[in-house]
């Protein structure tokens, strides 16, 4: 059985992201449309990027956000 630890953030400014996981899930809890790289993330939804067993994400992503309101971008990332 192999363990893995979920990390939890919450990002509310425009910034590069280290991903340095497995995984990672982007949920827009904030009132204004969150983009990651060039994917669109309206109020409400989600965004994930999964790996495959034995793989590691090591990349930095551009998080922005668009529009009048509240930012609130949660990102989840598994990391073993």
């Amino acid at each position: 059985m192999i363990k893995y630890t979920p990390f939890f953030i919450n990002y509310d400014i425009a910034q590069s992201i280290p991903t340095n996981c497995n995984s990672i899930l982007f949920i827009n809890q904030g009132t204004t449309t969150a983009i990651v790289e060039n994917i669109t993330i309206a109020p409400s939804q989600s965004f994930s990027i999964d790996g495959n067993e034995m793989e590691y994400m090591e990349a930095t992503i551009q998080i922005n956000f668009s529009g009048a309101g509240n930012n609130n971008l949660i990102v989840v990332k598994k990391v073993f």
